[in-house]
């Protein structure tokens, strides 16, 4: 059975025309499941009848269950757990408010059932990889964030990070053809978007010749190759050299800043020297820094970096003229924040 919240417009589209329906039969079921998010066929009121019994008998709406929805006390942060075929993930809503910087909302979603890329300040990779997810399993984190919103205020995801559970360049396809989806139908604009990685190479080279005006950010959390590759796995595949020469040839291309992603962790990579080495890695390219508070995630000895040590980290690489942030720690009493996602759920 074809899973239609997998499927783009021409997909609709050639589905019709390929079983005998008119073209703009299939743009009419694109606009139902993707912009006004209405799964059941009998809604779909100017689908004809006999559209309508194709459909029945030869697709399916796969969506997913939600299992629980928690809150933080604010309600800034909201987790919801999902059961997609069996798979358990987790996408993290967070809103933010004109005093904090702008009215948005932003949904951080999960491309991965688990992930394979075995981080270490990473609770999503103690499990492994389970399973890439489909086109329509990332597509209906956003229907089911939207459904909560209507409900609570009338409002709509306004934003979409990739920066869920899973290495989202390790599920290519399914993740460019879902942006596809959220910027055409969903109304999410390009540069609304963010696809984080921890820096699959042949991946991001793929990303440039699509030519987008995403935005990508790369976590890097150490400008030490030794230091990396003890963090993250993946560096001893492509190291540093290799990593920043494949974000020049992204940035030559797109004519885009990429974003650095680092997350601080106490007396592991938060200290003077760090950021120094940081510093010259960056020096002269126009990256954006973005600092993280290092989350605590269970198993590991990793701490937190104080935030004297991280405004001290912060001032190195401005005075080395590379412009940085320092980002807002969100969703850490929902274990929804960078680093802290893995699905645990057990009936009872």
């Amino acid at each position: 059975m074809i899973d239609l919240l997998s499927l783009a417009q021409q997909d609709m589209e050639a589905l019709a025309t390929a079983n005998g329906f008119p073209k703009f039969r299939g743009k009419q079921l694109y606009e139902w499941c993707h912009k006004k998010e209405i799964f059941d066929y009998g809604a779909m009121t100017n689908l004809s009848r006999d559209f309508i019994a194709f459909l029945k008998a030869n697709t399916v709406i796969n969506r997913g269950e939600l299992l629980t929805v928690t809150s933080s006390g604010k309600e800034d942060a909201l987790k919801f757990l999902l059961r997609f075929d069996g798979a358990l993930i987790e996408t993290v809503l967070m809103r933010y408010h004109p005093k904090s910087g702008g009215e948005r909302n932003t949904l951080c979603i999960s491309t991965q059932a688990g992930c394979a890329m075995g981080c270490k300040f990473c609770a999503t990779a103690k499990n492994g990889l389970s399973r890439n997810l489909t086109t329509g399993e990332i597509i209906d984190q956003v229907n089911f964030a939207n459904a909560y919103l209507r409900q609570n205020n009338g409002e709509s995801v306004s934003n979409v990070v990739y920066m869920g559970m899973g290495e989202p360049l390790a599920n290519y396809d399914a993740v460019w053809k879902s942006i596809g989806i959220l910027n055409d139908a969903k109304n999410i604009g390009m540069r609304r978007i963010t696809v984080s990685t921890c820096g699959l190479v042949p991946a991001i080279d793929r990303l440039a010749e699509e030519r987008s005006q995403l935005t990508l950010a790369v976590s890097l959390h150490s400008a030490n190759d030794a230091l990396r590759r003890q963090l993250m796995p993946i560096a001893k595949k492509y190291p540093l050299p290799q990593l920043m020469e494949a974000l020049n040839r992204y940035m030559a291309m797109t004519k885009r800043r990429v974003t650095i992603e680092y997350a601080l962790f106490d007396r592991v990579n938060d200290g003077e020297k760090d950021a120094r080495e940081l510093a010259l890695l960056l020096k002269r390219q126009g990256f954006h820094v973005n600092l993280i508070p290092g989350n605590p995630v269970a198993e590991t000895d990793l701490k937190t970096s104080s935030k004297q040590h991280i405004a001290a980290f912060a001032a190195v690489l401005k005075e080395h003229n590379i412009e940085t942030s320092i980002r807002e720690s969100r969703g850490q009493d929902v274990e929804g924040a960078c680093g802290q996602l893995r699905a645990k759920y057990t009936n009872s």
